[in-house]
């Protein structure tokens, strides 16, 4: 018996030293191309020697088996845990396309993820010379090119080797349009003025599509400021969160009032089973109809039963109309301006500069601001920082922040001239629910 154990150990060490050829499946395809259709006879000492062996892969090496079942190898440490889930399974659409330049440098397309949220390229840079960051970042801004030269690219992270030959990179992208089909991976080498494409077509039968759509079209009120969460989609790679601030109307009544809000950072956050969801980024941009967001996070879990999204707060730059009367020395004064507390705390001068020390909420901001000294309407120098207190009030928890404004020269006269103000509104209130239906 203790002889069996030993010839097992022996056999698991010698195949945990066995390395996988890069070619190894075209070999086997030829050679299985070149066996005669007969049937062969083996004897009863193969067969258990074959069976040995197999019990040895599949008892010692599962972990070998899974890894050479990837789609795409080398990117484990760039991958996300969704990601590295989904190429675990076989998903995505195999590419492996390259370019090289003439300095010997390769891109190579290794594959791509296509969903209802995102198309997700996954590329390898290779420089023999061991240079590769500085040939990453010789291509500047690389991108996805569609028809009518559409291009896709919202943001990608990467990594390099340790003897900095190779650079594994995923970039991912907006959602091609409906109609794309034939694609390029665009990249320009700006010392060697050389432009790199390399073309693929989109295959959207590998296409994973979406697990959920939710149409919400939920309306909030927000410091006078209406959100519309119009939709949550739940693709494999990720969940996104649509919406929009303002519509054109709102926007037309607010030139006409003469005020002005630009909204700038709405937090929103996940919970599925309740569990935050981990936030991955967001965008925003103006149109037509108003300023539209897509707020992106990770994947839903598998086992999701119900859904929740909060708004957690809001900021936004707010033009106001605010001229305050000052006096020298420690003031003290209060007052609110678009319910925001601002305290005045003291107005000194110092080497024929003037300083107005204030306290307002840590989110709040003023964005632009002057002092009027005797008629004459002076720019702020620079914002001085101060300190920060935790200010607990019963169940209310805020903090406060104190810093110095300086203005360059001194008068009897002093008024301060608040024009734009941005601030930062805690809620955590839940806006929509939704279950899911087992």
């Amino acid at each position: 018996m203790d002889n069996i154990e030993k010839l097992l150990n022996e056999g698991k060490n010698e195949l945990n030293k066995l390395k996988m050829p890069e070619n190894m499946e075209d070999r086997l395809r030829d050679a299985l191309d070149n066996i005669p259709n007969k049937k062969r006879k083996f004897h009863i000492k193969w067969k258990v020697a074959a069976l040995i062996i197999t019990i040895l892969l599949i008892g010692y090496n599962v972990d070998t088996l899974a890894y050479y079942a990837k789609q795409l190898i080398g990117y484990d440490n760039v991958m996300n845990g969704t990601l590295q889930e989904l190429n675990e399974l076989g998903k995505g659409q195999i590419i492996n396309k390259s370019c090289t330049f003439k300095d010997g440098s390769k891109v190579t397309l290794d594959g791509i993820m296509l969903d209802d949220n995102n198309l997700i390229v996954f590329y390898t840079i290779n420089d023999p010379s061991g240079n590769v960051e500085e040939i990453y970042r010789d291509f500047g801004f690389m991108y996805v090119q569609g028809l009518f030269g559409v291009t896709y690219n919202r943001g990608g992270h990467g990594q390099v080797n340790e003897d900095k030959t190779e650079m594994k990179w995923i970039m991912t992208c907006d959602k091609p349009m409906f109609y794309e089909r034939k694609m390029r991976l665009k990249f320009h080498s700006i010392d060697m003025e050389e432009t790199g494409i390399i073309e693929f077509k989109l295959d959207r039968n590998q296409a994973m599509g979406h697990s959920l759509k939710i149409g919400i079209n939920t309306e909030i009120e927000v410091d006078q400021r209406k959100i519309k969460i119009k939709s949550l989609i739940a693709s494999p790679t990720s969940t996104v969160i649509k919406g929009q601030i303002k519509n054109i109307i709102e926007l037309g009544i607010d030139k006409v009032k003469g005020e002005h809000s630009m909204s700038s950072d709405i937090e929103l956050s996940i919970i599925a089973n309740g569990k935050d969801i981990q936030k991955q980024g967001a965008s925003m941009s103006g149109s037509a109809k108003g300023s539209r967001f897509n707020m992106s996070y990770d994947a839903l879990p598998h086992d999701t039963k119900d859904i929740q999204i909060v708004l957690k707060s809001f900021s936004g730059y707010h033009d106001v109309k605010e001229v305050i009367e000052l006096q020298k020395g420690k003031i003290n004064k209060e007052m609110k301006i678009l319910e925001q507390d601002i305290r005045i705390n003291e107005v000194y001068e110092s080497e024929g500069n003037t300083y107005i020390n204030i306290t307002t909420d840590e989110g709040l901001i003023l964005s632009t601001v002057f002092l009027d000294i005797d008629g004459e309407k002076v720019e702020a120098e620079q914002t001085i920082e101060g300190d920060f207190e935790d200010i607990v009030e019963g169940d209310t928890e805020k903090i406060n922040h104190t810093r110095t404004i300086e203005f360059k020269g001194t008068g009897e006269n002093l008024k301060l001239d608040i024009q734009r103000i941005r601030y930062n509104k805690t809620y955590n209130e839940t806006i929509y629910e939704y279950s899911i239906e087992q």
